[in-house]
């Protein structure tokens, strides 16, 4: 991975420097501003630290290397979803060729190659775009030879789809900004309330397409006249942002000895190894228990993981709850009975990687086949970056789970990600942990909380 810092007098401009120089697919790592200046004489500055993986930057070598440097210049000029659409076709170009030939062969020379060739019908008017021969020797072109000329393994054709799907997700997203943009982006520019709002959404990790519809409603709302007043956007952006959320509290309703023949409300968190599953369970009991006196059973399904099975069984005890251990149906199921007459049943799931699809599809059916309805909550670390945190969204959609529990605040600098992945999911925010203290460092997760996390309130 190639990671470098940029530095520029406004975000915007930063953004463009990535684009031109590591291309369409890199990812923003960290943002501040600089209270120094920019420049000898210049004011306030932002770097960003941008970075782009191997992959990605041989494709972009591949390409690029069949090409003469007007024609790249003229390519880094178009916006990022043409670039990165631009690298994703010639990537499916070569491995179509790899389909039929049985692995990708890159002549020892390629010779009077045109661009249109590549992107005939995304290309604006144009001059014919000039003929280049490019020699095998040069250092991007024997790069990209090596990368690409090897038949891709049978274990690695999942990757590439997942890589396709990640890129045509930013391609519609920057899309739709752009299009959501156009009308609005001179009402930006002249007014420094709205655009001061909007880097300050994008600074804190909020994703462009949703700070430009943020910042483009409060405008609306605010009018000509307030909308220039820097107070009255931050508020009225902040109130769009709450507004824009939607929150889950599975145990405001809960009330002991009220369950009867319904049986008791089974909850259970999934999610990726190492988001803290089994810590915040342990302090969803204490709360259940401790401040709601609701009757609580214990069921760990995490069979892989003997710390886990150690720290609920030791939560189990110090609380005075039954505790269960299942690895199939038919033990969770005997499990639950022997829960009948209790208020709450929290289930912890064993952790699995996002890329692990059997593995997730096989927890997903264990929980269905218990005829027992079990509210599903989605834990993600607040940590974790943006197009991670899509994938795990995308890839946990199998369990259908009704809410997202963001764990590990304290870890996190940037809280943008929390609103970001609530709305590429659609889900509630139930639960926010924020260290490992039980059962202090829990909450209800808010509106109000994520809007001050973002807003610097």
């Amino acid at each position: 991975m190639q990671i470098k810092k940029f530095e520029a007098p406004s975000i915007q401009e930063a953004l463009d420097a990535i684009k031109r120089e590591l291309g369409p697919e890199a990812i923003i790592l960290q943002t501040k501003k600089n209270r120094k200046g920019f420049g000898l004489m210049g004011g306030a500055s932002v770097e960003v630290t941008a970075a782009i993986s191997d992959r990605s930057a041989t494709k972009r070598a591949y390409s690029e290397s069949r090409l003469c440097e007007d024609d790249r210049e003229m390519i880094r000029g178009l916006s990022a979803s043409k670039q990165a659409d631009i690298l994703e076709k010639a990537v499916q170009r070569a491995e179509g060729r790899q389909a039929k030939t049985g692995g990708i062969q890159v002549p020892k020379k390629i010779t009077e190659r045109r661009y249109a060739d590549i992107d005939a019908q995304e290309m604006p008017a144009h001059p014919p775009l000039k003929q280049r021969a490019v020699a095998t020797n040069s250092p991007a072109a024997t790069h990209a030879a090596q990368s690409f000329s090897a038949p891709v393994a049978p274990a690695l054709e999942e990757e590439v789809r997942h890589l396709k799907r990640m890129i045509e997700e930013l391609k519609i997203a920057q899309d739709d900004a752009g299009h959501a943009g156009n009308g609005f982006a001179s009402q930006l520019h002249d007014n420094p309330a709205l655009m001061d709002a909007f880097e300050h959404l994008l600074m804190n990790g909020v994703d462009k397409r949703y700070a430009l519809g943020l910042v483009k409603k409060a405008g609306f709302e605010l009018g000509p006249q307030d909308s220039k007043n820097p107070d009255a956007v931050l508020d009225q952006v902040t109130y769009e942002l709450m507004t824009a959320l939607d929150t889950l509290s599975p145990l405001e309703n809960l009330v002991p000895g009220t369950r009867g023949e319904s049986g008791p409300f089974c909850l259970a968190l999934v999610g990726p190894t190492g988001v803290g599953k089994t810590t915040t369970l342990a302090k969803l009991a204490s709360l259940a228990v401790l401040k709601k006196n609701l009757r609580v059973g214990l069921v760990n399904l995490d069979v892989y993981k003997v710390a886990a099975f150690d720290q609920l069984q030791t939560y189990a005890k110090i609380l005075n709850i039954p505790f269960r251990s299942a690895e199939n149906a038919d033990e969770l199921r005997s499990a639950l009975g022997d829960f009948r007459g209790l208020d709450l049943v929290l289930i912890d799931t064993t952790g699995r990687s996002p890329r692990d699809e059997s593995s997730l599809k096989e927890m997903a059916a264990l929980l269905r086949e218990i005829d027992v309805p079990v509210q599903v909550h989605l834990c993600a670390a607040s940590s974790t970056r943006d197009l991670e945190l899509y994938d795990i969204a995308n890839r946990f959609s199998v369990f259908k789970p009704t809410a997202l529990s963001i764990t590990k605040l304290d870890e996190s600098n940037l809280f943008g990600a929390i609103f970001n992945v609530a709305q590429k999911a659609k889900l509630p925010l139930s639960y926010f942990t924020t260290g490992q203290r039980v059962p202090e460092d829990l909450e209800e997760g808010t509106r109000e909380r994520v809007a001050s996390l973002i807003m610097d309130l």
